[in-house]
């Protein structure tokens, strides 16, 4: 069986013609056999046909496509490419399904709906913005991404061309293109130009579209709309727009056809002429121009509210009041000159006519008010209405008019009035639009009328085809270049394509002796005629193939399109391309007392296409005259005409699209009656041929247009071979094996790199062969599964027969045996009469036995059972406890890895970054990034003024000569101008020099100073040693007096040496490692030698009492930098010190002891004065600090200075400098005030040091340790503050370092520049006109922008100065101070030893206070921020800083400073608002907004409101805020919460996003890279997308870990549960919608399948919501979501409709048919009726829905749920919180 007998198989539907519908389904009633000369058909309206065919059946009639591949996204996915297959593709689409947007191929096929359709909103925008073409369903704004996507990546220029008939949604579709352009590039500082580009398209309405018999609102003008983009940072932003016109309908201003309008800003205009009483208008019927008509409304439209939209877009387009005002005078001004009433003239003293003049009265009302409101002479207009003036050579005659060409001068006037108007106005457009700053790319929006054809057709039906065959030209070479480069890409081998090539029918046009030329050369004839030249086109153009002259007559001729052959009238040709005014008119309104009048009339008529390309011209169609030679105005001979213009604009027009990459947009109109969803076959398959689709449809169809993955193939087609054929592995060879063994004919198929390609009808053949193969299978399963039932059926019945004979011969024995019972019974009842009775005793007796026994024993078995069943409990509950610990350790060890490998991962991004970041903003990259640019800019220009010299003319050389010299002798003046700017820039440099010297000078000094220190530390570690021998020397010396004054046992002395020895050690080494502490372990040992000394030698054996503070040292186990166990007391055993009386006597051992005592004395008097001599010599001071910081500032200045001198030669850049500027001073400016605070703090440190004389050393026994330990605290303070201080200055040194490199290269890159100028002066004697002009706005433009910049830098020094003068000044007094507090300081030095031990105590009553300075808040709210990091947040009090905080308002309110509580909350709010503001992570947000929640309560619960201090205990009452009422600030503490909440709410959305849709709408089991069957694949598919990253696991699990990290996250920080709750809410409200708008954006997956893993991914999300016992209001936003997968998998018949709609309580009636229209049927699934979908609208509708925006099928994605803030009880106490070393706050809080 061929494969053509295997196709048309009875039952097999096909496409036959139709008269009325074109196309018509039918069925065939037999099977095709080859060679048959027939076929016998069943149409779909039931008609029995035969079809009569060629024997070799080659013309067959085209098939239907498979039920699985209608409805396709896309047409050239049908497997039969044919006109009917795309047609009923399309018609389903649109009728069926309501879908208005279809792809073929490149092409975005959009059917005007006629309705209005939810389908273009915010949230719509941003369900499309990141996906690919074909990811979701086909839309204006997928291709608009697709475009965007592409500048964004290329950074190429794009265009969009959209066309089609008038009313098919041309403007509609290019203006939503440019919303989502406007959306999607714009930025928060950039929102006026989204505006402006939005608020063009009103204006642009207003002006150009009117009402026609096809469209309410038809463009009557070509638009061409440049958005200009720049690329910043690789994100493209709008920039601005320019707007490009062409071919405006003149016409219409002064004559519509029957059933039209003229342009809408007229209507608009007479609807609002109560605001303007001035211009004296009336209804629109009372003027010629708006009455011909007959149509004056259009339905749902106010012209009134259109006005004002117009002129508010007016407004924020930059027209100023007055514009707006003279621009509506010329508007009423035109409608009064179209009611000039022109009459019949009569001879003089005769009632005869005189028909070669006319009449106009000067009484004429309309003609005063023109010219009051053009304010030009109403006698010189009526003159000149009425003469025209003809020219000679040397004088001329004035001639009247006749009516006729009075009327036709008005009405010329009129429109050559608009028409400039018109050019005006898109001038002040794109003057606004387009700020003037350097185009980067632009996207280009093609506004264009389609094909067209009438029953008259003229000259504007002539340019609209013939620019229609010059895109569709450019379409289909475009369209065969992307096919082919597909093929190229896959690596198939492939024939040349041929295509149609309409060159010649453009030939014909354009061409030498073409149309245009002939016409352009009759319009210069004196007495050319529409007539003479259509002789002449058919005498010269009848050899052209695409030209034809009539049959009859000479007044018409025929061209043939590409979409077919039109007829045009040649009447009227040669007046439309003239386009004459009379020339006395036009200078009539030139010399208007009006400027706007007189500014519009003389407009150069310039190409607006082409002037981007022209160096005299600008953007826009803006008026610019040349510099280098006066404007000619041209003659009426010389003056092109309207077709060498449109040819010229066409032409330039071309060449844009083909610089660009194009995308097409083909609207379709289905109806001419504007009826909603009406599908008029015969006018809809016209348009596809005219607008390309099917040669579209065409080209692919030649070639291989059907596409499939391997892995789509193998999922599809593998059962159609046997499994030993197929391998996983290699799904290449198993699609290879199943192709080859069905379709034996290898050129019916390729296989490609990535894909298979199949000629047209291969798949259906496949199609076909599968279902084959399914019937076949599906038919031997129902007969096993039938066999089953029926001998199961025979069992059961055979079962159910033998019982019932059972029981039937059961029933009959018994009754023959109870009747023989009875009769025996009857007989032997008396004999037995007693003994019943003995036996029912005995019963009795034996059934009360058997009941105790029976309960006895239930007993011990449910007793037996309860100890199993515990036992079994027990033995479970420890199984999974045991288990549940070891996941736990598991998990924490899991988890700290994870932290640990992404710490390390973030630093080497945050690394990387960093030095990415900093390579992008150097200015060298950016040069490198423009150079090309710059390059090309400069060889167009060079190409430019070569043309400009060769075309100028020999008579103006000497004008020319005389203004060059003019000019050189400015140029002169500005060189010796530019030099004086030079000379002072040099004595700048000479400047920065010299304090360059300065610093060099400085930092020599400062080097010296180091080394010197250097040299002080060597000789300090040197001293040390000798000092820890002599240290030595004398332990060893101590060691045998005491040795000496031993008796006791050998064991215990032994012991006691042991001990000794651990003690030495133990302050040896602590000797070592801290250089100050050896003078203090000197004198401990020294009074420690004399105290035994005066005990030997008085006697006395009684040991030492212990005071109090030593005792208090000893037992107190305090931790810190002032903690005893860092004394050097020498604990002596008291069994030692016993033993010492037998030696009291020995005179030697006293005067050797007291000479040592005497050389230590001496020693530590000299090592007191080298101390003191060291630490004179290094004393700085506050001042000098400031002033070495003061001279990097200046550095920086200096570095500042060059930078913007830099900037002249890159202006571009010098936005990035001044953000990288700002960043650097700020963190410079705190980095110095920190290294001053720490020098001083240490400075006052060492003066202290050095104020204790040698004398107040020597103290009391019992008070040394308590100095010793204050002492030892004070120098680890400043042992940590040098080291901070260390790091600090080795950082600011690189960081100068840096910046002096940074100095280096922009003096070099300076020096470039000024020779690049100098080159350019040097040049200046060879250089023309232009290049002249050119230099000399630029070099004026930048020497004002040095002048500037030079001048800001000046005053910046002068204030640098100025600062430095009063840090000097502050210096001296601070030093001042410092003296004195010193001098203080010795003087109460003894003093202060008596108050030692009243400083060591606590505090005894703290009151919960925290006293600060105001002057510290900066630093102490500054380090809260930076001291709270999420690892040390988790070991303090949830809420600690806003305890802090509350405890500073405490001091305020009690001290009752007003100004400091204010800055206080002040500050604290701007710090928090900073954060919200700007990036920052997830745990910081959520770290503040526990703290501002704790700190709100805690202002309500120690407030002055009843309802919240009613828990309170005494002491909180006590403690309650006594001045102040902070209810404002409780307020704005109240919104500062709610705006942490949206942005921790948008920062989780934003990474929550990407990993919605894998793990909601795929399953990893079920889906494995799901395509729609035979769709091409434009981008990656979703499902392949949802593989777990990094092998993270399946998407739905990686979404819940996400999901139980942020949970984790919050019982971490302490938020309460009820907060949590609240933001899960909102997250699974995200989740719901983000997946819900994916899924009703794509209708490839809205079939029973879906519905089944959207079921079990939101069942895993609800378990781990109960799991974590979340209340079920948590969940309650997954119901929308929920109930789709429900109605996806619900049964779909008539029946099932109140079921449906029961079920679908959470989603619109819009969501619901969304997803049913969308709904993919499978194989063997019942169709859904249009029966059922109107049934089910019906009743959805009648539903009482909460939501009013039930049109919208889509949910809103940035909707954010109000949040909730409840106030909690806090049980803390104040004064039981303490300050927390490590957040160094010590030195700004003090707890009182």
């Amino acid at each position: 069986m061929s494969s053509e007998e295997m196709l048309y198989a009875q039952g097999a539907k096909i496409w036959v013609p139709h008269a009325e519908q074109v196309w018509e389904s039918a069925t065939l009633e037999e099977s095709y056999r080859k060679g048959a000369g027939f076929l016998k058909i069943c149409t779909e309206s039931g008609s029995l046909k035969e079809v009569k065919l060629k024997a070799d059946g080659s013309d067959l009639p085209p098939l239907r496509n498979p039920a699985i591949l209608v409805g396709q996204n896309d047409l050239t996915t049908l497997s039969y490419l044919h006109e009917p297959g795309v047609l009923y593709n399309l018609r389903v689409r649109f009728c069926e399904r309501q879908i208005i947007y279809t792809y073929c191929g490149i092409i975005l096929v959009a059917i005007n709906p006629y309705a209005e359709m939810p389908l273009y909103g915010p949230s719509i925008i941003r369900a499309y913005r990141g996906h690919a073409m074909g990811d979701l369903e086909p839309h204006i704004f997928a291709l608009a991404e697709e475009a965007y996507t592409k500048l964004e990546r290329e950074n190429c220029n794009l265009s969009i061309i959209v066309s089609g008939e008038s009313g098919a949604g041309k403007t509609v579709s290019a203006k939503y293109a440019m919303r989502y352009f406007a959306a999607v590039g714009g930025s928060e500082s950039e929102t006026q130009v989204e505006r402006k580009v939005l608020a063009s398209s009103p204006i642009m309405e207003a002006f150009g579209n009117a009402k026609t018999t096809r469209n309410d609102n038809s463009s009557r003008f070509g638009k061409f709309t440049k958005l200009l983009f720049r690329n910043q940072m690789g994100v493209m932003y709008l920039q601005g727009a320019t707007m490009h016109t062409y071919l405006l309908e003149k016409s219409r201003v002064v004559y519509q056809a029957q059933g039209e309008r003229n342009y809408h800003i007229f209507y608009q205009l007479c609807a609002a002429r109560a605001k303007y009483p001035e211009l004296v208008l009336d209804h629109q019927d009372k003027f010629e121009f708006l009455n011909m008509g007959g149509a004056p409304d259009i339905e749902r439209v106010s012209d009134a509210d259109q006005f004002n939209e117009t002129v508010q877009a007016m407004t924020v387009l930059g027209f100023s009041i007055q514009q707006i005002a003279d621009i509506v005078k010329i508007l009423a001004g035109i409608l009064h000159l179209g009611n000039i009433q022109v009459s019949k003239k009569f001879n003089e003293g005769s009632e005869e006519e005189d028909t070669d003049s006319c009449e106009i009265f000067h009484n004429d009302i309309h003609l005063q008010i023109t010219g009051d409101l053009l304010r030009v002479s109403a006698e010189d207009l009526r003159r000149w209405l009425l003469m025209r003036k003809i020219e000679s050579v040397n004088e001329y005659v004035l001639i009247p008019n006749s009516i006729e060409a009075a009327q036709a001068a008005r009405d010329a006037l009129a429109k050559h009035i608009y028409a400039k108007l018109f050019q005006y106005i898109v001038g002040v457009l794109n003057k606004s639009l387009n700020n003037g700053s350097k185009q980067c790319s632009f996207i280009g929006v093609l506004d264009i009328y389609g094909f067209e054809t009438f029953e008259v057709n003229s000259f504007e039906q002539f340019c609209i085809n013939y620019a229609n065959e010059k895109l569709q030209q450019q379409f289909n070479q475009h369209v065969f270049k992307l096919e082919q480069e597909e093929y190229l890409k896959e690596g198939i081998t492939w024939t040349m394509i041929d295509f149609y090539d309409n060159q010649p029918c453009i030939d014909l046009i354009e061409s030498r002796l073409g149309v245009l030329d002939l016409l352009d050369e009759e319009c210069r004839m004196p007495k050319g005629s529409d007539e003479s030249w259509a002789g002449k086109l058919i005498g010269k153009c009848s050899k052209f193939p695409h030209f034809e002259k009539p049959r009859f007559g000479t007044t018409s001729f025929f061209i043939k399109h590409f979409s077919d052959t039109v007829e045009y009238d040649v009447n009227g040709f040669l007046e439309k391309n003239r386009d004459t005014v009379s020339k006395e008119l036009t200078q009539v309104l030139s010399e208007s007392n009006m400027s706007l009048v007189k500014q519009v009339m003389t407009l150069e008529e310039i190409d607006t296409l082409n002037v981007d390309t022209a160096k005299s011209s600008t953007l826009g169609g803006r008026v610019v005259i040349s510099a280098g030679r006066k404007q000619v105005v041209p003659s009426k001979q010389h003056r092109k005409t309207v077709g060498s213009q449109f040819q010229e604009s066409l032409a330039s027009l071309i060449s844009t699209l083909h610089a660009t990459t194009p995308h097409y947009v083909r609207c379709i109109k289905p109806n001419d009656d504007k009826v909603a969803f009406k599908w008029e076959t015969a006018k809809i398959i016209q348009q596809l041929r005219a607008c390309g689709v099917l040669e579209t449809v065409r080209i692919s169809a030649a070639g291989f247009p059907s596409r499939w993955l391997y892995p789509d193939f193998y999922m599809r087609y593998q059962l159609l071979v046997y499994r030993s054929k197929l391998d996983k592995n290699d799904m290449k060879t198993s699609c290879r094996n199943i192709v080859m063994k069905w379709i034996p004919d290898e050129d019916k198929y390729r296989f490609g790199n990535t894909q298979i390609f199949f000629r047209a009808g291969q798949v259906a053949f496949l199609e076909q062969v599968r279902a084959n193969l399914r019937k076949k299978y599906i038919t031997i399963v129902q007969s096993v599964v039938r066999r089953f039932i029926y001998r199961r059926r025979f069992l059961r019945l055979q079962l159910v027969i033998g019982g019932i004979q059972r029981h039937a011969r059961g029933f009959l024995a018994r009754q023959r045996v109870q009747k023989m019972r009875e009769a025996r019974a009857g007989l032997i009842l008396s004999k037995y009469a007693r003994g019943w009775l003995c036996r029912r005793r005995f019963l009795r007796l034996r059934h009360s036995i058997a009941g105790i026994q029976t309960y006895a024993r239930g007993m011990m078995a449910r007793s037996k059972f309860h100890a199993m069943r515990d036992h079994y409990r027990a033995v479970q509950i420890q199984r999974f406890v045991r288990g549940a610990l070891a996941r736990r350790a598991y998990q924490k060890r899991r988890r700290n890895i994870i932290i640990c490998q992404a710490a390390i991962r973030r630093f080497l991004a945050r690394r990387q970054f960093k030095r990415l970041k900093a390579e992008a903003k150097t200015i060298s990259h950016m040069e490198n990034k423009y150079m090309g640019l710059e390059n090309k800019i400069i060889s167009m220009q060079q190409r430019i003024d070569e043309l400009n010299r060769d075309n100028s003319n020999l008579k103006h050389k000497t004008s020319e000569i005389s203004v060059l010299k003019m000019k050189l002798e400015l140029k002169k003046t500005l060189e010796a101008e530019f030099k004086n700017v030079k000379a002072a820039c040099q004595d700048k440099d000479k400047l920065i020099e010299a304090l360059n010297k300065q610093l060099e000078a400085e930092r020599d000094e400062k080097m010296q100073l180091l080394e010197e220190n250097g040299h002080a530390q060597e000789d300090w570690i040197s001293q040390k040693q000798t000092w820890r021998l002599e240290n030595e020397e004398l332990r060893r010396q101590i060691d045998e007096i005491i040795e000496m004054a031993k008796n006791a046992e050998v064991s215990q002395r032994t012991q006691e040496d042991r001990m000794m020895a651990e003690i030495d050690n133990r302050e040896l080494n602590e000797a070592y490692q801290r250089a100050i502490k050896d003078k203090e372990v000197i004198e401990n040992e020294n009074y420690m030698l004399k105290e035994e000394l005066s005990r030997l030698t008085a006697g006395s054996f009684s040991l030492h009492g212990r005071k109090a503070s030593n005792a208090s040292s000893q037992n107190e186990d305090d931790v810190g930098y002032a903690s005893a166990k860092n004394t050097l007391d020498i604990n002596r055993p008291p069994d030692l010190l016993s033993k010492n009386y037998a030696y009291n006597d020995s005179t030697s051992l006293v005067v050797k002891l007291r000479a040592i005592l005497e050389e230590e004395k001496l020693k530590h008097k000299n090592l007191q004065e080298q101390y003191i001599k060291l630490a004179s010599r290094h004393k700085p001071t506050e001042d000098s600090f400031r002033v070495s910081e003061l001279e990097v500032e200046n550095e920086k200045l200096r570095s500042e200075y060059d930078q913007l001198r830099t900037s002249i030669k890159h202006g571009v850049e010098i936005n990035e400098l001044n953000a990288q500027h700002a960043a650097l001073q700020e963190e410079v400016r705190r980095r110095r005030e920190e290294c001053i605070q720490l020098k001083a703090v240490l400075l006052q440190q060492s003066q202290s040091m050095r104020s204790l004389e040698p004398e107040s050393l020597q103290l009391r026994g019992n008070d040394v340790n308590e100095l010793m330990e204050a002492f030892q605290s004070q120098k680890l303070i400043n042992r940590q503050l040098e080291s901070e201080l260390k790091a600090i200055t080795e950082e600011h040194n690189s960081r100068l370092v840096e910046m002096t490199q940074e100095i280096e290269r922009l003096n070099n890159e300076k020096d470039e520049l000024q020779k690049v100028i100098f080159e350019s002066i040097d040049e200046f004697e060879e250089a023309n006109v232009d290049t002249l002009k050119q230099n000399d706005r630029y070099l004026r433009r930048e020497l004002q922008k040095a002048v500037a910049q030079f001048l800001l830098v000046q005053e910046e020094l002068k204030l640098a100065h100025a600062k430095l003068k009063a840090y000097r000044q502050d210096g001296g007094q601070l030093e001042h101070k410092l003296e004195e507090e010193m001098s203080r300081n010795k003087a109460n030095g003894t003093s202060s030893d008596v108050g030692a031990n009243v400083t060591k105590q606590k505090s005894q009553n703290p009151q919960g206070l925290m006293k600060f300075h105001s002057s510290d808040l900066d630093k102490i709210l500054q380090r809260l921020l930076s001291a709270l990091t999420p690892r040390t947040v988790v070991g303090l009090l949830p809420g600690f800083p806003a305890y802090l905080i509350f405890m500073c308002i405490r001091y305020t309110d009690l001290t009752n400073a007003d100004d400091d509580v204010k800055e206080l909350l002040s500050k604290f709010v701007i710090q928090i608002k900073k954060m919200h503001r700007t990036p920052h992570p997830i745990e910081n947000r959520v770290i503040w907004l526990v703290n501002s929640i704790t700190l709100l309560n805690l202002l309500k619960q120690y407030g002055d409101v009843t309802e919240y201090v009613k828990f309170n205990t005494e002491k909180q009452n006590q403690q309650q805020l006594k001045n102040f009422n902070l209810f404002e600030y409780r307020r704005v503490i109240l919104d500062l919460i709610v705006n942490l909440y949206q942005a921790l709410i948008m920062q989780i959305q934003g990474l929550l996003d990407p990993k919605i849709v894998p793990a909601i709408l795929n399953n990893d089991e079920i889906q494995r890279g799901r395509h729609a069957h035979g769709m091409r694949s434009r981008a990656p598919s979703i499902g392949a997308s949802s593989s777990p990253e990094h092998g993270g696991g399946p998407a739905w699990k990686q979404l819940i870990g996400q999901l139980e990290h942020f949970y984790k996250q919050f019982q971490h920080f302490g938020l309460d549960n009820c907060y949590a709750e609240q933001i899960f809410h909102q997250l699974l409200y995200f989740v719901c919608a983000v997946a819900l708008n994916c899924l009703m954006l794509r209708g490839d997956i809205c079939m029973w399948e879906t519905g089944m893993i959207i079921r079990y991914n939101i069942g895993c999300i609800e378990d781990w919501v109960r799991s974590k016992k979340m209340s079920n209001d948590v969940l309650a936003p997954l119901a929308p979501l929920n109930q789709v997968s429900q109605l996806l998998q619900s049964r779909k018949s008539e029946q099932d409709v109140q079921t449906i709609c029961d079920l679908c309580t959470s989603l619109s009636t819009a969501q619901v048919l969304k997803v049913m229209k969308s709904y993919k049927l499978d194989d063997y699934e019942s169709e859904i009726t249009n029966v059922f979908l109107d049934k089910l609208t019906e009743t959805l509708n009648a539903r009482q829905m909460q939501k009013s925006n039930s049109d919208e099928f889509t949910i809103d994605q940035k909707f954010i749920h109000p949040f909730k803030v409840v106030f909690r009880y806090s049980d803390i106490k104040l004064e039981d919180i303490d300050l927390p070393s490590h957040l160094n706050l010590d030195e700004f809080l003090t707890k009182i």
